[in-house]
């Protein structure tokens, strides 16, 4: 098995099923309902919408950055202030966002897992094992919101 397979199969278990941790993402999402997606549990943190609609936001970026499209510059200012996608709509495009971006970290070559990702100074096998690591973090912060807000 070559090193993108072994990625991507490490993403698509943190996304959908088989996460050696606990549940995978999918696996919380299918949990929520809309009002719990979008309510905050403490003031001024985030809710699980706007923490999934952040990896919406990244997914979106890594699938689309290529020699000639570089991987924009992190502004948290701008990453939190999109606007708000309703939470059915947005459980279906991450979702399918989610199988894009596995798809193209599987076909990736490998050959080209050492070249730097245009506008970051490390490679993409950095990028992609990257993208797994950013997924569970937030997953966990969905898991703990999630938790705080049903045991109200």
């Amino acid at each position: 098995m070559s090193q993108t397979q072994r990625i991507a199969d490490s993403y698509r278990a943190a996304t959908v099923k088989a996460a050696w941790y606990g549940p995978s993402l999918a696996e919380l999402l299918a949990q929520i309902s809309p009002e719990l997606a979008t309510t905050r549990p403490v003031p001024r943190s985030h809710s699980i919408s706007e923490l999934l609609q952040h990896l919406l936001l990244w997914n979106e970026r890594i699938r689309n950055t290529s020699d000639s499209n570089s991987l924009p510059p992190w502004q948290p200012e701008k990453d939190w202030a999109e606007p708000p996608i309703p939470w059915n709509e947005l459980v279906t495009r991450w979702s399918q966002s989610r199988q894009l971006l596995e798809e193209k970290i599987r076909n990736f070559p490998v050959e080209d897992l050492a070249k730097h990702v245009p506008g970051r100074n490390y490679p993409y096998e950095t990028l992609f094992h990257g993208v797994v690591e950013h997924t569970i973090y937030h997953s966990g912060q969905i898991a703990m919101v999630m938790s705080m807000l049903q045991s109200r």
